[in-house]
């Protein structure tokens, strides 16, 4: 859209106008003042030296007025989410479990362009295998290199979370996740269960579990689930696990907010230089002119 930043300016234009045909006395004041000796004397005046001289008064006077061509640019701005994936490394997941968990989370962390997901370890102890990051490639690397056992033998689950619940309290996304996957009961914790109910329940963190085979308490995945404002799901074989996952991701679907930005493309420099050009045409003819 094209407009005038100043556009009352533009009156001076009629008023330069009509001082040029009632106000003949007043001329050489008006135009250029205290520079009478470069204006042309009466009856000298030629046609090319009016058209310069109003063509710089007139393209002078639009530049201070500023031309403007405003647009309107429209886009979808992407609400990222922050995830903290929580994996079960302990005894329970032995048999070919966790390779097919770790193929399940391989698959999810691929669907999630453009999120920040950390990755949590737990066994004997729980331990932050990657922090959150937006580099899905090192994070699937890292998964990979995952073992049963690498953390210990047993299972502190409430830890793990704890630990999740600590990364993402520190971080500025507008949703925060975290998903559990697990196949055994806490046996190895510092941290006690109505500790961590308790955490879970006050910070605005969405909390999904997952309990994979059957040596998991199932009742206490739903009361984490609960408190967390998430969903509790079970799975026994890996197409359960991989339907679940599935629909994690089609609940946390991005979301993207419409944002608009105007962009300004001033105009000035060209009316400015043409005034310019007029004036300096304007003295170079009058002195060729002798005038």
């Amino acid at each position: 859209m094209f407009s005038f930043e100043y556009p009352w300016i533009l009156i001076l234009i009629f008023i330069f106008s009509a001082c040029d045909k009632w106000c003949k006395e007043q001329n050489e004041a008006i135009f250029f003042p205290h520079v009478h000796l470069l204006l042309p004397r009466k009856g000298n005046k030629t046609l090319t030296l009016s058209i310069l001289k109003w063509m710089g008064i007139s393209s002078a006077i639009i530049a201070l007025a500023s031309p403007v061509i405003t647009t309107d640019q429209y886009f979808d701005k992407k609400n990222e989410k922050d995830i903290v994936l929580i994996l079960d490394a302990s005894d329970s997941m032995k048999g070919g479990k966790f390779d097919i968990a770790k193929k399940e989370l391989n698959s999810f962390i691929s669907k999630r362009t453009g999120d920040h997901i950390g990755l949590v370890t737990f066994g004997d102890i729980a331990i932050t295998a990657s922090p959150i990051t937006v580099d899905t490639e090192i994070l699937k690397s890292i998964l990979q290199i995952q073992q049963v056992g690498i953390a210990g033998h047993m299972s502190a689950i409430n830890d793990a979370i704890t630990k999740s619940y600590g990364m993402l309290d520190r971080s500025e996304a507008k949703t925060k996740i975290v998903i559990l996957l697990t196949g055994s009961t806490d046996n190895k914790s510092t941290i006690l269960k109505d500790e961590l109910l308790s955490l879970v329940s006050k910070l605005p963190i969405k909390f999904y579990t997952i309990g994979y085979g059957n040596a998991y308490d199932a009742l206490y995945l739903h009361e984490l689930a609960k408190v967390g404002h998430g969903m509790a799901y079970e799975a026994v074989g890996a197409s359960e696990l991989s339907k679940i996952y599935d629909e994690i991701d089609k609940k946390e679907t991005a979301q993207f907010d419409e944002k608009s930005k105007r962009n300004y493309q001033y105009l000035y420099i060209y009316p400015l230089f043409i005034a310019w050009m007029s004036l300096l045409f304007w003295i170079y003819i009058r002195n060729i002119k002798g005038i």
